[in-house]
Order: C-alpha cells, then sequence, then structure tokens
C-alpha cells in the first residue's frame, strides 16, 4: 500500500494529464486513474517497472472505456487497413530524424505525456506561440520525411 502511494504521488498527475488528453474527458479521466491505482495495488511493482506498468494499465482502461463508449474507431480502421499504427511507425522506422531537440522534446510532452501548449510553455519557459510553431514545424517535417520515405 505505502509503494502505491508513493507511485501515486510520483506519477499520478503525469498519468492522470496523458488520460485527460487521451480521453478528452476530465472525469473519466479521474476514474480511470482512480482504477488504474487500484489495480495496481493487486500486484507487487519493481521500482524500475512501475511508471511504464502504470501508464500500461491506464492506457488499456482508457482503451476498454472507448470500446465500450463506442467512441474507438480508430482501432477498427487500423484493422481494415486504413491507417497506419503511429505506434508502428514510431517504433520501427526513425521518425525522429528529422526533428531537432527542441522539437523532439515539445512532441514527447505534447503527445505523449499529454501536456497541454500552455502547460509545455511553462515547463519550457518558452512562449505559447513558439510551442506551437514547434509542434506545427515538427509535425510537417514528420509528415514530410514519412511522405518522401513511401516514394
Amino acid at each position: 500500500m505505502d509503494n502505491i502511494e508513493k507511485y501515486f504521488k510520483m506519477y499520478g498527475e503525469e498519468i492522470y494529464i496523458f488520460l485527460r488528453k487521451f480521453l478528452k474527458d476530465e472525469e473519466i479521466a479521474k476514474d480511470i486513474l482512480q482504477e488504474t491505482f487500484l489495480k495496481a495495488m493487486k500486484v507487487s511493482l519493481e521500482e524500475e517497472k512501475a511508471k511504464n506498468y502504470l501508464f500500461k494499465i491506464a492506457k488499456n482502461l482508457a482503451i476498454d472505456y472507448l470500446r465500450k463508449e463506442g467512441r474507438l474507431v480508430y482501432e477498427e480502421e487500423l484493422l481494415e487497413g486504413n491507417v497506419e499504427d503511429p505506434e508502428y511507425i514510431i517504433e520501427n522506422r526513425d521518425i525522429w530524424r528529422p526533428l531537432n531537440e527542441i522539437e523532439k522534446e515539445v512532441l514527447i510532452l505534447y503527445y505523449y505525456k499529454g501536456y497541454s501548449y500552455e502547460e509545455i510553455s511553462k515547463k519550457l519557459r518558452i512562449s505559447l506561440n513558439t510551442v506551437k510553431s514547434h509542434i506545427y514545424r515538427a509535425k510537417k517535417k514528420i509528415y514530410n520525411y514519412l511522405k518522401g520515405e513511401k516514394k
């Protein structure tokens, strides 16, 4: 129980931000965050693997929720082959190659950690418009990189 409290203090906010961004609903994100830690209480977590394990539980619970609500259309499109799986692209292609360090950092904070533009601006101590510019340019560079790869 003590470890779960420790992990909640360490990772709870970060997981909540991720869930809020993923689900686009604050109340559901809070519910799933709570359910994540309730599930985690049933297992013994290793210090090095706790964060990944907690995020995986949260992501799976969120996906289950979206499926149940009929809001998970994306996965069906993936199975039909209409959309290429972004996780596959990230893991199996070097999409980071065209990006500079700040663009990588901003994308990771926005897409993986679920930070808002405002939160990124505060965290990196750069203006909101600069955050928007970095995200726009990074997405464009990745798009052009992947587009060029298919030729």
